[in-house]
């Protein structure tokens, strides 16, 4: 009896012997095809992944190249910009290191007043003779050729090239810092700048002409061909007030952002005027008697004269912005503007994204034609800028750092400081139709993407 118990427990340790071996057998086994299947997977992976980096590394060059093309010339000189500058002729398919280089463009045409609009697009596709991988991005850019709204003009300036010298070359002796993908417009021919429509639209003249009988009329005074009286008044229309107009110099405009809505003080010979108001809502304070409360202001101030000072009220202390988030304000100015401080705008959010608050254009036209010309800015501390700063006549800046966040176009520079230019467009409605002629610009060249794609799926 302990016989045959002794034989089946050692048949039971000899099969479970048996059976542990064959578990461990087909472990290994397993182990052993996990371990080449990894490293196929892995190989596979390593292949893909050093692809491409390779495609990435052409197409990435290929992007640069067109950039830098692009950033590096001026449309003014060139007989057909679109063929010129996108198009095969000036970036060809090539091979190189068994990579492949094909460029697709796809050219669109609009015509805006006299303003004609070409949109280019460039899809770049970069692949292999040998595989299947590949890799596309997207290039655009918009030509602007004709009559072109200043508001979408970055940088603008009336002045006489020396020869063989480039445009950065020149802005650079001449302190101005621009971004690398901004290509500055310089000339020598006038800027054109003419403040009629501007003026009459600002006035709400309509298709009056802009003279101090229209003018005079407009404002319900007595109408003859002198001259106002020199003081400040208001351009009222049924629901809104269309413009504070100020004849005469004016010794201080000072702006400031308070929660949920814009304040306006301006000095005028020893007394103070100002207005509070929602931007695209109502005018909550004035200093005319009668009530504005249902009227909206169109945020335009119109100077027949020269601006002694344009600044943010520092009452509010040294974090105090001039503009509202919301506000869009006009100053036409006929003679010369000092700016005296920054002219910040309040971002909207924690992250601030600069953008015109104001837009100051200094000129003559019509009955508007009084003081001196051109823009100063003065101060001794770094000033930031929000806005759009336009004039027939010279921008002039001491030794001070200027930030512009905006677009700059003026008929010269004396700069003896540093300016930095940031373009941001503007939105100002009576400056829609305030153009330059005869102009041909890049307005912008952007990368949409670059991903990876299948060859079946290129058309």
């Amino acid at each position: 009896m302990n016989t045959n118990r002794l034989n089946t427990c050692r048949r039971g340790n000899i099969l479970a012997a048996l059976m542990f071996t064959l578990l461990c057998g087909a472990l290994c086994m397993t182990l052993l095809t996990h371990s080449i299947s990894s490293h196929k997977i892995m190989s596979i992976r390593r292949a893909r992944r050093d692809a491409i980096n390779e495609l990435e590394n052409h197409l990435t060059l290929e992007v640069h190249d067109v950039f830098h093309k692009l950033n590096r010339t001026d449309p003014q000189f060139i007989d057909n910009p679109t063929i010129d500058l996108l198009s095969h002729e000036s970036f060809p398919d090539h091979c190189s290191d068994a990579t492949c280089i094909q460029h697709n463009f796809n050219v669109q045409q609009s015509t805006i007043c006299s303003m004609k609009k070409t949109y280019i697009h460039d899809r770049i596709l970069a692949s292999r003779t040998y595989d299947s991988f590949a890799l596309e991005a997207e290039v655009s850019a918009t030509i602007l050729d004709g009559r072109v709204p200043f508001q979408l003009i970055p940088f603008l300036i009336q002045a006489d090239l020396p020869e063989n010298v480039t445009p950065r070359q020149w802005l650079d002796s001449q302190g101005v810092k621009l971004p690398g993908e901004l290509v500055p417009v310089i000339r020598s021919e006038d800027m054109g700048l003419n403040l009629k429509s501007a003026a009459q639209q600002a006035l709400d003249l309509g298709g009056l002409e802009l003279t101090w009988r229209e003018i005079r009329g407009r404002l319900g005074v007595p109408i003859s061909d002198e001259p106002l009286p020199g003081g400040i008044y208001l351009v009222p229309g049924t629901d809104r007030i269309h413009a504070i107009l100020v004849q005469g110099d004016l010794d201080q405009l000072e702006f400031s952002s308070h929660p949920g809505y814009q304040r306006i003080r301006l000095d005028h010979q020893g007394r103070e005027y100002f207005m509070e108001y929602e931007p695209e809502g109502t005018i909550l304070d004035c200093w005319v008697s009668s009530s504005l409360s249902r009227k909206t202001f169109a945020e335009n101030i119109v100077i027949n004269g020269n601006c002694l000072s344009v600044s943010t009220n520092r009452d509010q202390g040294d974090e105090g912005k001039a503009f509202h988030p919301d506000s869009r304000i006009t100053l036409l100015v006929s003679g010369s503007v000092t700016i005296t401080s920054s002219l910040e705008k309040e971002s909207m959010g924690i992250r601030r994204i600069p953008s015109p608050g104001i837009s100051i254009v200094s000129g003559k036209s019509g009955a508007i034609s009084g003081g001196g010309s051109g823009i100063d800015i003065s101060g001794t501390e770094t000033i930031t800028l929000d806005a759009a700063v336009i004039s027939s006549g010279v921008i002039r800046n001491g030794r001070g750092e200027v930030r512009i966040n905006g677009s700059l176009g003026v008929g010269g520079i004396d700069n003896q400081g540093e300016i930095t230019l940031t373009f941001s467009p503007g939105d100002q409605p009576v400056l829609r139709e305030l153009s330059a002629g005869n102009l041909c610009l890049i307005q912008g060249i952007h990368l949409l993407r670059m991903e990876e794609v299948f060859r079946d799926d290129i058309n």
